[in-house]
């Protein structure tokens, strides 16, 4: 596939390795958040995050940010345009790996990173919407010299913070997979809202998944307030199984909501996965895979 024109980055010397150990502070901040996920996890938030958060929305903040000082990535492979992995709600870069491989191995660069707030990054500061994740993650590319273009994968409301990045810096996007992504106008419960509606599951959640969870709605706005979408390949891929608890209405919701995504973007093509719930990339890696081969044009 043909890239998007780049644009000048600063070359960053730096000899850290591709995948990076915190400070002794955020070490220790990333153990705490660590035995937070351990907990977490053994008391069913993620799958309840899974009805809650079909995709999140958020802000309307577009002031410069100050980027945390560094991201856990790994960058494998070689060639252009480089693959951008973007996690959901509450994961790190390992929900990418497998997939990771197989397209570093046989088809250009990929990237996978945690963002700021999760175990073995650097610790979160100021608001965690849309603005603020999209500008640490270019930061942290410029800062090891990963230049555009860039074809970006985003799950869930890793989705969302993919279609701010494209639609506010088209000239760095050479085409996007949103995986079951969040819509920008899907609405969420805050943290009060939560409490008064009992849901403890929200409120158990480690600190940084309740600050994106809550700052999810100004992401959505940030979205809305963006530019139109690039016409750049696209391919939204949506899930059709049912989220434990869903309802008939709140599964037609979802559906209209990916209806709409796929719309939204010049030419996309929207691809039902069936057999696969919200993590599709665990459900389905192969369709995933495919999806990003034909992005980037190394299909066989």
């Amino acid at each position: 596939m043909s890239g998007a024109a780049s644009q000048e980055w600063p070359i960053v010397r730096t000899t850290a390795p591709e995948v990076e150990c915190g400070s002794m502070s955020s070490h220790k901040s990333s153990i705490l958040v660590s035995n937070r996920f351990r907990a977490a996890r053994k008391h069913g938030w993620r799958a309840v995050l899974g009805v809650v958060f079909l995709a999140a929305v958020l802000t309307a903040h577009t002031e410069p940010v100050r980027a945390a000082s560094h991201h856990r990535m790994v960058i494998e492979g070689q060639g252009e345009p480089t693959v951008v992995f973007e996690a959901g709600l509450g994961d790190t870069l390992d929900t990418w790996r497998p997939i990771q491989m197989e397209i570093a191995g046989q088809c250009t660069r990929t990237v996978t990173y945690t963002r700021a707030g999760y175990p073995g990054s650097a610790a979160a500061s100021g608001t965690r919407d849309a603005a603020t994740v999209v500008n640490e993650l270019r930061w942290e590319l410029a800062r090891r010299n990963v230049r555009p273009p860039y074809v970006l994968v985003g799950h869930s409301l890793g989705g969302l913070y993919m279609q701010y990045f494209a639609r506010q810096y088209p000239e760095e996007v050479a085409g996007l997979v949103l995986v079951d992504s969040t819509h920008r106008e899907q609405q969420l419960p805050n943290e009060s809202s939560a409490r008064r509606a009992g849901r403890a599951v929200v409120l158990y959640m480690p600190l940084i998944v309740r600050r994106e969870f809550n700052d999810s709605i100004l992401a959505g706005e940030q979205v809305s307030a963006s530019p139109p979408p690039p016409a750049v390949p696209t391919i939204v891929l949506s899930s059709t199984r049912a989220l434990r608890g869903e309802t008939p209405a709140s599964r037609a919701l979802a559906a209209r909501f990916q209806d709409e995504l796929a719309k939204e973007f010049p030419g996309a093509r929207h691809v039902r996965v069936f057999e696969s719930g919200h993590y599709i990339h665990v459900d389905r890696p192969e369709i995933v895979t495919e999806a990003v081969r034909e992005v980037v044009g190394c299909t066989s």
